[in-house]
């Protein structure tokens, strides 16, 4: 079956049965009283106590989700991950789905009160999954736009965590429109500083279900439909907007991510890039590769060892005609994208 050709059949006669007996749901308590929603999916048998019959387990890959997004979007990247043999942990960050939020009332404003949360709660579902399967499995890392920035800054003050990193569409620094960036963060800065940090930024609002295809991020209109009728339906998955507060956050985040993050990373990274992404900065993306390659070449000076030159490795890519969200791309994008990610996951751990 195309996926594309009938979508929905798609999701509910091959994604769907194959991945949901193979889930369980937690939520999760680094702090009391927030609870962290978070999916655990095991590969192999459906009871979860075998692998598929081609082999062990791969490793374990925590998916890292971005802005306004959901565990349930990711049901197609998590079926493909499943299939070849990875264990998949993804949780909801703070201020979206199922987890817990610092406003209240308002479901589709995303507000957070520093970015190292994000980056904590990461870690604390990280190690969460190591328990969860109990075997010392490799632990890999997916993340997407946002959660990609939360990613790279974990990775930097976590070196040892991640085995192989995937950054897709990072946000390194958020795109701002047609303001200038420094006339967007002298704005933000203002307006934090008379206490309207969880106002909506100037121009978002709450979610009104006006977003067309035309004007999203995806570029499959049959991947876009199907996970907009959930958002449709489900009040709990209609983020819309950020706060002053998380966009200031997100400005310290892109500080720390220029100015030390690079230094600091010694996983394989490889960062993947939309062609026509107007959602974060491409600019932003191609100095930090570049900064984080000569880091590595750099460490690759001072040693020999093939561990020294796996782990100074690191590579960028470009993919043609799309957006921001490579995963929700045509049948065939998709398929070499995800051929992509494999591959590098599958290579020999430093």
């Amino acid at each position: 079956m195309k996926p594309e050709e009938n979508y929905p059949a798609y999701m509910e006669k091959i994604i769907l049965p194959y991945i949901l007996p193979r889930r369980q749901e937690q939520l999760l308590f680094r702090e009391p009283g927030k609870q962290i929603y978070c999916a655990f999916y095991t590969s192999g048998n459906s009871n979860g106590q075998g692998q598929e019959p081609s082999g062990q387990c791969n490793g374990i890959i925590l998916i890292s989700h971005g802005f306004t997004e959901t565990a349930d979007k990711f049901f197609e990247v998590i079926y493909y991950f499943l299939r070849h043999g990875f264990h998949v942990c993804i949780p909801e960050h703070c201020g979206h789905g199922r987890s817990y939020r610092l406003t209240d009332g308002d479901l589709s404003l995303v507000h957070i009160d520093r970015w190292q949360r994000y980056a904590d709660d990461l870690e604390f579902t990280a190690r969460a999954a190591k328990n969860y399967w109990k075997q010392p499995f490799p632990l890999f890392l997916y993340a997407h736009s946002m959660g990609a920035g939360v990613g790279a800054a974990l990775a930097a003050q976590k070196p040892h965590l991640f085995q192989r990193i995937i950054l897709s569409s990072p946000m390194i620094r958020p795109g701002t429109g047609s303001v200038p960036w420094i006339v967007a963060k002298a704005i933000v800065t203002f307006m934090c500083a008379i206490g309207k940090e969880q106002d909506y930024v100037i121009g978002q609002h709450a979610y009104d279900g006006r977003e067309t295809f035309e004007t999203s991020c995806a570029t499959s209109p049959t991947r876009y439909a199907w996970y907009r009728a959930k958002t449709d339906t489900e009040s709990l998955f209609r983020m819309s907007g950020a706060s002053y507060g998380w966009l200031r956050e997100a400005f310290r985040l892109n500080k720390y991510l220029m100015k030390n993050a690079w230094k600091n990373i010694s996983a394989p990274v490889l960062v993947i890039q939309a062609e026509k992404d107007t959602t974060v900065s491409k600019e932003q993306q191609e100095e930090f590769i570049r900064k984080l390659a000569a880091a590595k070449r750099a460490v690759g000076k001072h040693s020999s060892s093939e561990t020294v030159r796996e782990k100074s490795l690191t590579r960028f890519v470009r993919i043609p005609g799309t957006k921001h969200e490579i995963y929700r791309s045509d049948d065939k994008t998709t398929a070499k994208y995800f051929k992509g990610c494999l591959n590098w996951f599958r290579q020999p751990i430093p």
